[in-house]
């Protein structure tokens, strides 16, 4: 008897219920936060309105190319999406880490370097402030 097979069906359609009602909400947050109506978000990924409607509303679930445009418009990362990590700044960093990626090697590590700078000495100077 397999591990999977002791757990009762209904479990596993309620989980599954649970995760695609999820994703659906991410799906329409993330379109919000861009401000990009439903007609417009169906445009830019090339599907009719009502296909759509139905991903944002959780009737079907998306396949992986259309999470991956999704995010692509909406500037949020795939992980945004899939993980519940109940942390509004990580959309930040997410957003910021997207921006990163898109750059050349060499300038993204000057980038990088100089905004840790800037960032621990913002740290030290708020931390000092409060003591």
């Amino acid at each position: 008897m397999s591990i999977m097979s002791d757990v009762p069906p209904t479990n596993k359609i309620n989980n599954t219920d649970q995760q695609m009602a999820q994703l659906a909400l991410k799906i329409r947050e993330a379109r919000e936060w861009k401000g990009i109506t439903q007609v417009a978000m169906a445009k830019q990924l090339g599907v009719a309105r009502q296909t759509y409607l139905d991903l944002e509303s959780g009737k079907t679930e998306p396949r992986v190319l259309m999470l991956l445009n999704i995010a692509k418009i909406t500037g949020r990362s795939l992980s945004w999406f899939l993980y519940d990590d109940g942390n509004p700044e990580y959309g930040d960093i997410n957003r910021l880490s997207m921006l990163y990626a898109q750059m050349p090697s060499p300038l993204r590590y000057k980038m990088v370097e100089q905004n840790i700078n800037l960032i621990s000495s913002c740290l030290e100077y708020a931390l000092d402030k409060h003591q």
